[in-house]
């Protein structure tokens, strides 16, 4: 029997960067709360932008957010990881010295940090971000920072490849997260960590736990599960990674999926 429920948001629910999810998601989601099923949203999204997206439910759910960084209820902080500062700068210098045709941001469990306002990273809009402007980041006092993302338009993976990628992720976890993205949190530390955190946490076992996902940040996710889903657009790396598959984000795979819980 089905206990816990998590899911990616961007690219498995709905379009990349969007806040369009169909409100049927809402109902069916609700009744499987009602029928004693954990619910969770988990997504490198902060935890405004998951918020705003289950606004009629919100209060009813558990957040896993910033790639699973971090893990809380609607009211506290179950578990919080941070990069080392040193880590985060010197990501900092690569991008400014090798990829000026990128962009990036630092989060910490309730904003993110970013030093050009007028860049399409900015993301108060169509994710919803409480995202802030600073003019140096490197000189910018700030405590528990979670993760560091890459930006670029349309490629940051390839982007990110000959000497981004090389130069961390030995010392961090890189990710992609769509073509827009490259997520890096602490060592160790992803959406499957905190999935098996949670597990641990409400007393649930593997078998009873239900994921889905679509991109390289969610494999973790989906391999600590008994059951799990990758949508039919997702990469061909999380479809070899997941149990199953379901319809894409389009035709609404997932909820498809969520009713046959009820």
């Amino acid at each position: 029997m089905i206990k816990l429920i998590a899911t990616d948001i961007d690219g498995t629910l709905l379009k990349d960067g969007t806040l369009m999810l169909d409100p049927e998601y809402m109902t069916v989601i609700e009744k499987l709360i009602a029928k004693g099923i954990r619910f969770v949203a988990c997504s490198g999204r902060q935890f405004i932008s998951e918020r705003k997206l289950f606004a009629p439910i919100r209060d009813k759910l558990l957040y896993i957010t910033d790639g699973g960084t971090v893990v809380r209820t609607p009211k506290e902080i179950l578990k919080v990881h941070t990069l080392p500062e040193e880590i985060w700068h010197g990501m900092c210098e690569t991008v400014r010295n090798e990829l000026p045709d990128c962009d990036y941001f630092i989060a910490t469990p309730d904003y993110c940090l970013a030093e050009d306002a007028g860049s399409r990273m900015f993301l108060t809009d169509s994710y919803g971000y409480d995202i802030r402007e600073s003019a140096d980041l490197m000189k910018t006092p700030v405590d528990n920072v979670i993760k560091f993302t890459v930006y670029h338009p349309s490629a940051c993976e390839e982007m990110c490849a000959p000497v981004f990628t090389p130069t961390w992720q030995s010392r961090a976890k890189l990710a992609s997260a769509g073509k827009e993205w490259v997520d890096c949190n602490p060592l160790g530390v992803n959406k499957g960590s905190a999935i098996r955190f949670l597990q641990e946490y409400l007393g649930i076992a593997p078998d009873e736990t239900c994921t889905f996902g679509d991109n390289l940040n969610d494999i973790e996710m989906l391999q600590s599960a008994g059951m799990s889903y990758a949508v039919s657009n997702a990469r061909e790396e999380v479809i070899a990674a997941a149990r199953d598959t379901c319809a894409p984000y389009w035709e609404n795979g997932v909820l498809q999926v969520l009713k046959t819980f009820l």
